[in-house]
């Protein structure tokens, strides 16, 4: 971010985190240096303390503030310890995501069956003491928030008199490539691929740095070995998205995001008639690129898994699928059971009973329903078999495990 617009940023930042007494913060993606968290000297940021994983937090609202900017507006996703994260992202006067405004963390719904799931049993006091809000709650600070950089990054575009700065920069790469080139002979065609190459390798290394370093020396080998030609520019860019896709699945990507997003290339790419137009547009797409090819595919399975078990959670008493659960998370059947089975350590099928068993548990506890009432309410097929697995997962039968509790017999 410019210094102008992290200043505009930290303004708001300030706001949100006063007004509703949770963390607010800031994340910073330059163009040409790593990304960071700021307030950097915030001794108060819960991540900060966070005994869960080592990477503080910066690798997950990353992947909350790129969600954001995918999806046009706001994004709400859950970080590894379940905890739940509003972001919105911040556009340059290009049009390209420089970062985003992130609130959180929240605990949403029962703060019970948060600590329940928590995967650090250490970190249970510390997120007993978090605000806990409804989802309609976070749904309208979501709002706001995203109103709130919308209008920040609407500013930021009013700003530019010219797209100079990165015409400039692909000018003096056309002025050097010139001398490499000579009429699209097999040699220049060799240069050409050399370069692509290089790009290739950078974003399946993801040395991001690198790689946008490389992206207007690229860019201007194209033009002159394609002289200008705005269909014959199109061909390479439609090349090079097909490296830079098969490179970024390599390097740990999402297939069907990196597959989505090449999808959204090809439709895209003939609204554009201008050479200039092509090459900064072309910049934003590679630079989504480099960013998927980063380690933000473990968070995603962490946000996905959370939502999956949400989802479980809230509607147990329902018939669950795998079918159902995949269509929820946009997901294949085969890929939703491995990264949940990565992450939780159980099957989908032995988490919904597990789910649908320590629910059944506080109704038995809780009030006088019949045995049959109760396995209706909790999604077992019938009072019998709700009988035989309550058994096999406590070692009692439910109305010995009621009967217990209360210090009677059968």
């Amino acid at each position: 971010m410019t210094p102008e617009l992290l200043e505009e940023c930290e303004k708001y930042r300030k706001h949100f985190a006063d007004l509703l007494e949770i963390g607010c913060r800031i994340v910073n993606i330059p163009e040409n240096a790593p990304a960071y968290i700021s307030p950097k000297d915030d001794l108060k940021d819960f991540c900060n303390h966070c005994t869960h994983g080592n990477h503080k937090g910066l690798t997950t609202h990353q992947y909350g503030c790129n969600e954001a900017y995918r999806w046009n507006g706001r994004y709400i996703y859950y970080c590894p310890l379940g905890l739940t994260f509003i972001s919105a992202a911040i556009s340059d006067n290009h049009g390209q995501m420089t970062g985003g405004i992130v609130v959180g963390p929240i605990v949403m719904g029962d703060l019970q069956d948060v600590i329940y799931d928590i995967p650090a049993p250490d970190m249970s006091w510390a997120v007993s003491q978090l605000s806990v809000f409804s989802t309609n709650k976070v749904r309208h600070i979501s709002e706001i928030l995203s109103a709130v950089t919308a209008r920040i990054s609407d500013s930021e575009k009013q700003k530019r008199d010219n797209p100079r700065s990165n015409q400039e920069k692909l000018l003096y790469e056309i002025n050097v490539a010139k001398e490499h080139y000579a009429d699209g002979d097999a040699k220049s065609a060799d240069m050409l691929l050399k370069f692509e190459k290089e790009l290739h390798f950078a974003t399946l290394r993801g040395e991001k740095s690198s790689a946008l370093q490389m992206l207007n020396e690229v860019l201007a080998h194209i033009h002159v070995y394609s002289n200008f030609d705005v269909r014959a520019i199109k061909a390479r860019l439609l090349e090079l998205l097909v490296i830079l896709s098969r490179a970024t699945i390599e390097a740990g990507a999402d297939p069907a995001d990196t597959f989505r997003l090449s999808e959204d290339f090809i439709s895209q790419i003939e609204q554009y008639s201008d050479v200039d137009q092509l090459a900064l547009w072309i910049s934003d797409i590679v630079r989504r690129f480099v960013n998927q090819a980063f380690d933000l595919a473990q968070i995603k399975h962490s946000d996905v898994v959370f939502k999956t078990t949400n989802y479980i959670k809230r509607n147990c008493s329902e018939k669950l699928s795998l079918d159902s659960l995949a269509k929820e998370v946009f997901l294949s059947k085969s890929y939703l059971s491995s990264i949940f089975k990565k992450e939780i350590g159980m099957s989908l099928t032995a988490y919904i009973t597990k789910v649908r068993v320590e629910k059944s548990k506080k109704m038995l506890l809780e009030d006088n329903a019949s045995l049959a009432h109760i396995s209706s309410q909790c999604g077992f097929k019938d009072q019998s078999y709700f009988t035989k697995v309550f058994k096999k997962e406590t070692g009692v039968s439910p109305k010995r495990f009621r009967n217990n509790y209360f210090g009677s017999r059968d």
